[in-house]
């Protein structure tokens, strides 16, 4: 058995094969898994992850429901991130376009405000709108 790591992944709107591939391989890999709900939107994402005292950025912050795929990594090491996204190719599991690292700053943000920070970097960089 493996001994669970500090690395944790949040995991939106992902009920569904490729959430359960997902699934499968965060825990052949030891890492925890918190599937986030609609209703735990308005949370930091911090909180979410296990992060202890984490207070919001704005406590009155808007949060809506959204629908695209999303997945927030915690406690990741450069080596261990790298592993797992090969680990997702050689799974054959589709890229999760919004995707990002847990820092001192957006863990203090809700899950919405991340997901429309994550939304506008990812179409800046493939000029997507």
């Amino acid at each position: 058995m493996i001994k669970p790591s500090g690395e944790t992944v949040l995991l939106y709107n992902l009920d569904n094969d490729k959430g359960r591939k997902l699934r499968f391989l965060l825990v052949r890999m030891g890492m925890r898994i918190r599937v986030v709900n609609p209703e735990e939107y308005s949370l930091p994402v911090g909180v979410l992850a296990g992060m202890k005292d984490v207070v919001p950025e704005k406590a009155d912050a808007e949060a809506e429901v959204f629908f695209d795929e999303m997945m927030v990594m915690k406690g990741f090491s450069n080596s261990r991130l790298d592993q797992f996204l090969k680990g997702m190719r050689k799974a054959g599991i589709e890229r999760v376009d919004y995707k990002a690292v847990l820092t001192p700053t957006n863990c203090r943000w809700n899950s919405w405000q991340l997901y429309q920070e994550i939304r506008k970097e990812h179409e800046a960089m493939t000029g997507q709108r």
